[in-house]
Parts: C-alpha cells; sequence; structure tokens
C-alpha cells in the first residue's frame, strides 16, 4: 500500500493582517499562550508514560525534559504549527467593542443592560 504524499502547508504567520487592530504586542502574547498551552501538554503527555526500572532518569534528566518541552513548545508557537495563536486573535477580535454595532456609547448612553435575571428589579 502507497501513501499519497504529504504535502506541506506553509505556516500561517500573518491571519488577518490586513486587519488595523491586530498589532504586534498581539501577535506576541498569542504566540505565548500557545506555547504555555503546548508547553503544558507535552508535560502531561509526559506524565502518562510509565516510569520503568531500567530507565536512567533523574532530577537533571526531568529538568533538561522540561526545557526541551519548552524549546519545543516555542518553536511551534513561532511556526504556528497548532493554530492556536490565530484563534486567540480571532476571540480577542470578536470581543473588542466595535463602534457601528454599539450606537449606545458615550457618557449620555444611559446605564448598561447586561441581561441578567434580576436586571429590571429594583435593589431595594
Amino acid at each position: 500500500m502507497k501513501l499519497p504524499p504529504v504535502i506541506p502547508r506553509p505556516a500561517i504567520q500573518q491571519q488577518n493582517s490586513d486587519d488595523p487592530r491586530i498589532t504586534a504586542e498581539m501577535r506576541e502574547a498569542a504566540r505565548g499562550l500557545e506555547a504555555i498551552f503546548t508547553s503544558e501538554m507535552m508535560k502531561a503527555m509526559r506524565g502518562t508514560v510509565q516510569k520503568s526500572e531500567f530507565s536512567l532518569r533523574n532530577p537533571g534528566s526531568e529538568i533538561y525534559e522540561g526545557m526541551l518541552d519548552q524549546e519545543y513548545a516555542e518553536s511551534s508557537a513561532r511556526q504556528n504549527a497548532i493554530g492556536l495563536s490565530g484563534q486567540i486573535i480571532d476571540y480577542w477580535l470578536r470581543s473588542m467593542p466595535d463602534p457601528k454595532y454599539n450606537e449606545n456609547t458615550g457618557p449620555d448612553a444611559g446605564p448598561v443592560r447586561t441581561g441578567g435575571t434580576h436586571e429590571d428589579q429594583s435593589s431595594e
């Protein structure tokens, strides 16, 4: 059985690059969050491996593996291999207030309505 060739996909480095709301700091923060997530995921995966009496594990090797996992996570985030940083940026953009949809903004807008269950009831 012959497998089809793997076609490498380019890393999506500048997702929404035409959006002026995205800053370099946002991209760096999103990559940092992706690196933290990937590092924690790799740490959890390493925790599932059973320790054997024949393995040469000691505190030094565990520190080295942790540093190696952190470097893998940072490298993965720089290449946007998982794509989590793009999703984080998209979430941030969706959560930003958009003036064309929020017409009732400004000093004379009145109270902010959140849609809570007791919003219309008086606190007295």
